[in-house]
């Protein structure tokens, strides 16, 4: 659920009742326009995600005094929300890490916030085994199944683990590994673990702690052999051609958010302290990844 955090902190900002939001409606576009990648929703089902997209920007409209109906749109490809982008047909961007830098060079918009958590501004993925399974590192699974989230919502693990391997010597995860399967939720790939349906699970850090707070036989019984550097999220843009002193307002009235009494329930509700504003170091993590799986594709040689 964690993604949703920006937009609803965005908001719960605009629909407060103060005046200098009031006073924004004056200077508000004609139609709110917010777009989404289908990337920033990992763990949410895209049918839920637009209907509480669509609840949400419907409020904030009425918030910022909009009358015409707002246009919420969750995009499959970061091609048709680059195209949105540069004709003008969007207020405020969030898209994955990846696919920011994959456009950012081509892309009228500007970074402006990313999620805060406990474990810093960042997304950390671990490789967790069973205690008792003898195993001890990446180069002990091979022969092994391991249980991976889908690829699809969390690209930037998958490439962590082909990272992991070619350490290790090995470039294909198909010849190393027994069995790679894909599961539908973080808890269901610790449980197959857990259970000794799978040798090891690669997961995010966040839902490991989750789910050890849930059931502390979680955290007796699993441990981790790797864990990633962090690995951020998504990001959340603004448009360049969106007007100033809106784009102003949002940025200090979101950043102060968390000493609201609605704004900690929001971050209450999201496992979350706050959102803080971009800087290009939370990047680090995710560009140091690519640029040593490109570096060790390389210098393997694929196997025939």
């Amino acid at each position: 659920m964690k993604p949703f955090l920006i937009y609803l902190t965005v908001l719960m900002v605009i629909l407060q009742p103060s005046s200098v939001l009031a006073e924004q409606a004056v200077g508000a576009p004609k139609v709110l326009r917010v777009g989404f990648s289908a990337k920033v929703f990992p763990d949410v089902d895209q049918r839920d995600a637009q209907i509480a997209m669509e609840i949400w920007t419907r409020e904030l409209s009425r918030g910022m005094g909009i009358k015409t109906p707002p246009q919420t749109s969750i995009f499959k490809n970061s091609g048709d929300l680059l195209d949105a982008v540069k004709r003008g047909n969007l207020t405020f961007v969030t898209l994955s890490a990846l696919e920011f830098l994959q456009i950012r060079d081509k892309a009228p918009m500007a970074p402006a916030f990313v999620n805060a958590n406990n474990a810093g501004a960042g997304r950390q993925y671990v490789l967790v085994v069973r205690q008792d399974s003898g195993i001890r590192s990446v180069a002990d699974l091979g022969g092994k199944t391991v249980t991976l989230l889908s690829k699809n919502k969390h690209e930037a693990s998958h490439i962590w683990l082909d990272v992991l391997l070619m350490r290790t010597g090995h470039r294909d995860r198909s010849l190393f590994f027994r069995q790679t399967r894909e599961s539908a939720s973080a808890s269901q790939a610790i449980m197959g673990v857990f259970f000794k349906q799978s040798d090891a699970a690669l997961i995010s850090h966040a839902s490991l702690e989750t789910n050890k707070a849930l059931n502390p036989q979680v955290g007796k019984q699993l441990t981790s052999i790797a864990i990633s550097k962090g690995l951020h999220g998504d990001i959340s843009c603004i448009p360049t051609m969106v007007d100033e002193t809106l784009k102003r307002t949002m940025e200090n009235a979101a950043l102060h958010l968390h000493e609201t009494t609605v704004g900690k329930q929001i971050f209450t509700l999201f496992q979350t302290e706050r959102i803080i504003p971009f800087n290009p170091s939370y990047l680090d993590g995710i560009v140091e990844l690519l640029r040593e799986r490109d570096r060790l594709l390389a210098k393997l040689p694929r196997k025939r």
